[in-house]
């Protein structure tokens, strides 16, 4: 039998798309040796060793390089998940702040969310679409972080951004995610980002296409501009570094 499909059905892995990932990422042993051949043909006597923890969402190890380089999320931390799919993000989150919540408009997922929110004390999920749901339903208190990753385009997203927005705490954080095709300029969203009254901190590039943009919102005595942005050449304020996310 295939690896790939092995390693599916011994339990390892949920899907054959996560196995192989898991394979040419070089996680998975055969006989004491790594492999990194999906198609190789192993038998029930082999031995196979397979790295823990890698049975996750890609939502999980998105949101763990973007934490790495932006520090986003704190201990103790109230975070709403816009979009939250498979949950990768909440899973993530959850490892490190205080509270998370999720609401998420298909419910084929709900297998999935219903076993994170039942596994993890912090984690509460709701059903429901953004652009309708009252605020009061979605936080009862101001949250530290909003994350959003929805499969929406650029202008719906920020649209979702806006509505939640006033949720989010002064000097609290969020995480945009903008599916944008990488020859298309990011400037005109990142500017109706800001004309939200948001701080642009960091812009993190990636090889899919789509950007990670970390905004803050600015307490009620701070003027604008903001100290993260600096001039361009052509006068127009820019956020500091577009920095290349590499995983």
């Amino acid at each position: 039998m295939r690896l790939d499909a092995y390693i599916v059905d011994m339990g390892y892995f949920k899907s054959r798309g996560r196995a192989k990932t898991a394979i040419l990422a070089g996680s998975v042993k055969v006989n004491g040796a790594v492999v990194k051949k999906v198609s190789r043909d192993v038998a029930s006597d082999d031995e196979i060793e397979v790295a823990e923890g890698l049975d996750r969402p890609q939502g999980y190890f998105k949101l763990k390089r973007i934490q790495e380089e932006s520090e986003i999320l704190q201990p103790g931390d109230r975070v709403l998940d816009l979009g939250s799919s498979a949950g990768g993000f909440i899973l993530f989150a959850s490892e490190i702040v205080g509270h998370v919540k999720g609401i998420e408009f298909s419910r084929d997922f709900r297998s999935e969310l219903g076993k994170i929110a039942f596994e993890r004390e912090n984690v509460e999920i709701m059903f429901g679409d953004v652009f309708t749901v009252p605020l009061k339903t979605l936080s009862e208190e101001p949250v530290d972080v909003i994350l959003s990753d929805m499969t929406l385009e650029p202008q719906d997203s920020i649209k979702a951004l806006a509505w939640v927005l006033p949720l989010l705490k002064e000097n609290g954080k969020l995480l945009q995610v903008i599916k944008l095709p990488k020859k298309k300029n990011p400037k005109p969203t990142l500017s109706k980002i800001e004309d939200l009254g948001l701080e642009i901190l960091q812009v993190i590039s990636s090889k899919k296409q789509e950007i990670y943009v970390i905004a803050r919102k600015p307490g009620s005595g701070e003027n604008e501009p903001v100290s993260g942005e600096k001039e361009s050449e052509s006068g127009e304020k820019e956020p500091e570094g577009m920095e290349t996310d590499q995983n």
